[in-house]
């Protein structure tokens, strides 16, 4: 997760990500609410867990949705090889969304439905420039299937799955699709302690990672069918999310050819400062983790891109540098626009070259927060 500085060549106004359980409340939660609501209120559900949570995350249990948790989502973001040269970056997310305190135009969702679901599907041509995406989202269980028992997702016909060992991911439009296995080469990486991540005093959620996954599989691009592979970062997180509110983030995943990889987020706060519990995080050879306060890094932004759809400005390209890690490396947006758009929620996700020391490697962008939507105004999301 992230959160700004008053100098702009460091966090520029309207950033961030931990991908805190702020992801889903900010950008994707509040897409949800306007999607048609035709279904009742459902089954009870158990009552969202408000405590500070204190057990560790546990596998393969923890993969699985929540009952409890508010809200609640999973991640996989990875570059991708074809045998004739190509490159592509993709990004695949499912969420889920309990609707107890949320409210829209001051009428209460949970009357409608107790659970929102959305799912979000992007992929890159880093050849061509060309990217496409698509959003998913509804209100009816039915359409739905979250398990509260083992890792099973599908949202229509978009799914996700596996356990400790292995993955499966698989998501289409008209005239795109992936249909990708992922086996982890690192173990299960748990933020925090034990996978719970403090946001504020009496505020924390769940966060866990595979880092590292090798990916095989297809690629249907503009109805061309090919087998690829490639490296893959998975997320999770969950639980109750009721912190000061953010405007936006910026977050970072990378992967260096040294078979390391850092995460790094910084939260913006709503008064414009950055969150102090923005961090920076190193996961070596050994999936052994160390973390620091986002304050010992030093992130410049090196250029800005404008959308020409949103006008929205973005950064377009970083230095972070790390002395104590002997981190030094410029991003450069593989392509530049790779702006996601569904239900009047905006963001740019993106598929990025990581160069310096103490290798070259890969890495995966999100910013949010840039564009303002009217759907932040019209809704409360406590």
């Amino acid at each position: 997760m992230p959160g700004p500085t008053a100098a702009l060549t460091r966090w520029p106004s309207g950033c961030g990500r931990n991908k805190s359980m702020r992801r889903f409340a900010s950008i994707c939660g509040l897409g949800i609410i306007i999607l048609s609501v035709s279904a009742c209120a459902g089954p009870r559900l158990s009552p969202i867990n408000f405590r500070f949570p204190t057990a560790p995350a546990e596998i393969p249990r923890d993969l699985a949705a929540h009952e409890w948790a508010q809200t609640e989502w999973w991640y996989y973001t990875g570059q991708l090889k074809s045998q004739d040269g190509g490159s592509y970056g993709f990004e695949l997310a499912f969420f889920r969304r309990r609707t107890d305190l949320d409210k829209f135009k001051g009428l209460s969702l949970s009357s409608w439905s107790r659970t929102g679901y959305m799912a979000h599907f992007s992929v890159v041509d880093e050849n061509t420039g060309k990217f496409l995406h698509k959003g998913i989202g509804t209100f009816r269980k039915g359409r739905a299937r979250y398990s509260f028992e083992r890792y099973d997702l599908a949202l229509d016909r978009w799914k996700a799955g596996g356990d400790e060992k292995s993955h499966f991911i698989k998501a289409m439009t008209k005239t795109t699709a992936i249909d990708l296995n992922l086996e982890p080469t690192k173990s299960l990486i748990k933020f925090g302690e034990g996978g719970v991540v403090a946001k504020e005093e009496g505020v924390a959620n769940y966060y866990i990672s595979y880092t590292r996954m090798t990916i095989a599989g297809k690629l249907v691009f503009e109805g061309k069918d090919m087998p690829v592979t490639g490296v893959g970062w998975f997320d999770h997180e969950f639980g109750f999310i009721d912190s000061t509110p953010m405007d936006g983030w910026d977050w970072f995943s990378i992967q260096l050819d040294n078979n390391t990889e850092y995460m790094i987020y910084a939260l913006r706060r709503a008064d414009g400062g950055i969150d102090s519990t923005s961090k920076a995080y190193r996961i070596d050879e050994n999936a052994r983790v160390e973390s620091i306060p986002l304050g010992e890094a030093d992130v410049q932004v090196l250029s800005k891109w404008r959308s020409p759809e949103t006008k929205a400005v973005y950064p377009a390209g970083w230095r972070i540098a790390v002395p104590r890690w002997n981190l030094d490396v410029v991003l450069v947006p593989k392509v530049v626009g790779q702006e996601f758009h569904y239900l009047g929620v905006t963001y740019w996700e993106g598929s990025c070259a990581a160069l310096g020391k103490p290798a070259n490697g890969q890495a995966y962008v999100e910013l949010v927060g840039y564009v303002k939507s009217n759907i932040l105004r019209m809704t409360k999301i406590r």
